[in-house]
């Protein structure tokens, strides 16, 4: 496999996804913040069991919607309804050798937690995912729903686990870029493909600083 998709030789990442397989082998939540950027949905993505069946659930759906979309991801038939709800729920919770994952959690509708907290209880994990304001939230409203979940916090990659793979760029000029975008990978990303389409315009191979910087200049505000 090519380098565990690209960026999970990053030491943190690599024992947080050791953390998550033993608290979901052990029928276990968790939940796994991070904010704008620092690659919480490719993290997830990461997470895939020989032993657990993987499902994933859209955060912007209701209740009864989601219900039935995780026995649609295990091959039943659901229809979203209020009046099939309570049933959805029971056959969720006896069904085992499967696990939930719910990207952007904060999109969450307030109702479906307590839906939530009945699945959890019955030993099948879900992993969410989501900006710092969703432990806030359950902090406030479900702290006995956040007792239940192991918090695992992301943060930006460090710059030499990039400087390793943009081989093509001066160390400088990759930790100029860095500090221009504040840690927002995606923002990182688009900064250094643009920097590399203008290092072909100008037919250099190597970006160096003075390259990076002029870029960044004429880029970002200063």
């Amino acid at each position: 496999m090519k380098r565990k998709e690209d960026f999970i030789n990053d030491k943190r990442r690599v024992s947080y996804l050791a953390g998550v397989y033993n608290r979901i082998y052990r029928g276990q939540s968790v939940l796994i913040e991070g904010d704008y950027g620092v690659g919480k949905s490719r993290f997830l993505k990461l997470i895939r069991p020989n032993k657990l069946h993987c499902v994933r659930v859209e955060s912007l759906f209701n209740m009864h919607e989601i219900l039935a979309s995780i026995l649609q991801g295990l091959n039943y038939e659901a229809t979203a309804t209020y009046r099939r709800t309570p049933d959805h729920l029971k056959m969720i919770c006896n069904l085992t050798n499967y696990f939930i994952v719910i990207d952007e959690a904060n999109d969450l509708d307030r109702r479906v937690w307590p839906f939530l907290k009945r699945i959890i209880d019955a030993k099948v994990p879900i992993v969410f995912a989501g900006l710092p304001k969703v432990r806030t939230f359950l902090t406030s409203e479900h702290p006995d729903i956040l007792s239940r979940l192991k918090t695992l916090i992301l943060y930006p990659i460090v710059v030499e686990d990039f400087i390793q793979e943009y081989k093509d760029f001066e160390a400088e000029a990759i930790e100029q870029i860095y500090v221009a975008t504040k840690g927002d990978m995606r923002k990182f990303k688009e900064i250094c493909m643009d920097c590399r389409d203008k290092a072909k315009e100008l037919k250099q191979s190597f970006i160096d600083v003075n390259l990076a910087v002029g870029f960044l200049s004429n880029l970002l505000p200063i």
